[in-house]
């Protein structure tokens, strides 16, 4: 038994329940090793079905293989963002022993599972989705392990209606499991289609994310990180807004093309950060700032250009306009978009749910509006519906937070 104990203390939930990780042999031509470690997305994949696991609140789990794997229990070794304790395990009969005094869940390592899948698997009652979760009787646990090991069926029983199940089995999805060499990259495939977020407005999951999505393949090969991603995306929003501020229809439909591509690539920076579980605070409040730093000097150098292209200074008060309504929104609303996108990054929001009013102001769908005027040369009939748009917004924001304010009170 090879154990790689973590400093962080137990919870409740590690307690409570014990999470058996079962490797099935991998093709005859691959070592345990190269099979498990091979990355989709970036992350081996072995190490993401160990990510998904600490996610769901798991600090402890079993890797059960009849083999040992020195090799693999390195490369798990050098991985310092594991915080759960891991044991590899080649017996059987101690894999038994250690849960016997535990409710169980065990998982079929050769497919992919998510956090969501997860949790189902560790709700012990009758409420849990019987669709991915299946019982396992404590007498037949050995043979469970061994048939996912050999990859053979493991014959699915539901529990009596009278007897809660002591021992939950993941399987894996449809579609989730890894048989072959070409079926890594139909999972690479299949998570860079899922890496969006459940409050995408319509035209970032119809048109935005298409395009993202081709982007981060190309930033999985590299080794950027999210937030170099991010300031990637405000630089060339930057100078987006520098072509916007010669005021000209060439210059216009440039930086209205650029503007595009900042967005595209704003999207990217967090589905890489999804993809290799590498989300943190920090970057969630950078990429909201460049986002309404990258709007503001947009909103300013239309109004800057269009003034210096016509000679008329109304369309500095309307760019100036539409910075300020487009701030006060953000001052007002930053704090809730920060926590909401934590929310849908960590799947603790209802993705039925319509978007809110923090998802409305968070999206970006204006860049597509800006574009088609650009090509038909009406740039200043978008500062003037911004301006008025965006004031009419910080208005009914300001006398709702001052009315909530009076409540409070």
């Amino acid at each position: 038994m090879q154990k790689l104990d973590s400093k962080k203390p137990s919870s409740k939930v590690s307690q409570n329940i014990c999470v058996v990780l079962s490797l099935p042999h991998p093709p005859l031509a691959w070592s345990m090793v190269n099979w498990y470690w091979k990355k989709i997305c970036g992350i081996p994949f072995l190490l993401r079905n160990i990510f998904n696991l600490q996610r769901s609140g798991v600090e402890s789990i079993i890797i059960y293989s009849d083999t040992e794997n020195v090799s693999l229990y390195k490369n798990i070794c050098k991985e310092n963002k594991i915080t759960a304790k891991v044991t590899l395990e080649t017996n059987v009969k101690k894999v038994i022993r250690a849960t016997e005094n535990f409710s169980t869940l065990i998982l079929n390592g050769g497919a992919i599972h998510a956090t969501q899948e997860i949790e189902f698997g560790m709700d012990f009652t009758n409420q849990s989705d019987r669709e991915l979760v299946y019982s396992i009787a404590p007498k037949n646990m050995a043979e469970t392990l061994d048939q996912i090991i050999i990859g053979n069926k493991v014959s699915l029983s539901q529990p009596s209606n009278n007897q809660e199940p002591s021992i939950n089995f993941l399987p894996g999805k449809n579609g989730s499991l890894i048989n072959k060499p070409e079926d890594f990259l139909t999972q690479h495939n299949n998570l860079l289609k899922g890496s969006g977020l459940s409050n995408d407005s319509f035209m970032d999951k119809t048109i935005t994310r298409f395009f993202s999505r081709q982007l981060t393949r190309l930033f999985l090969k590299t080794p950027l990180s999210p937030n170099m991603i991010t300031v990637l995306s405000l630089f060339i929003g930057l100078i987006s807004a520098f072509f916007f501020l010669k005021g000209s229809y060439e210059n216009n439909l440039i930086g209205a093309c650029l503007l595009l591509l900042s967005a595209w690539i704003d999207c990217t920076d967090g589905e890489i950060a999804r993809l290799k579980f590498s989300e943190s605070k920090i970057g969630g409040k950078l990429d909201i700032l460049c986002d309404n730093l990258v709007h503001f000097s947009v909103f300013f150098a239309i109004g800057m250009g269009l003034y210096q292209s016509t000679g008329n200074k109304n369309f500095l008060y309307f760019g100036a306009l539409a910075v300020i309504g487009s701030l006060i929104s953000f001052l007002i609303l930053s704090s809730s978009i920060i926590d909401k996108k934590e929310k849908i990054s960590a799947n603790t929001t209802d993705p039925k749910k319509s978007n809110t009013l923090t998802d409305n102001i968070a999206n970006r769908d204006f860049i597509y509006f800006l574009f088609f005027m650009s090509i038909i040369g009406k740039v200043d009939i978008f500062i003037c519906i911004t301006a008025l748009g965006s004031n009419i917004f910080a208005a009914f924001l300001t006398y709702s937070k001052i009315k909530s304010l009076l409540h409070a009170y």
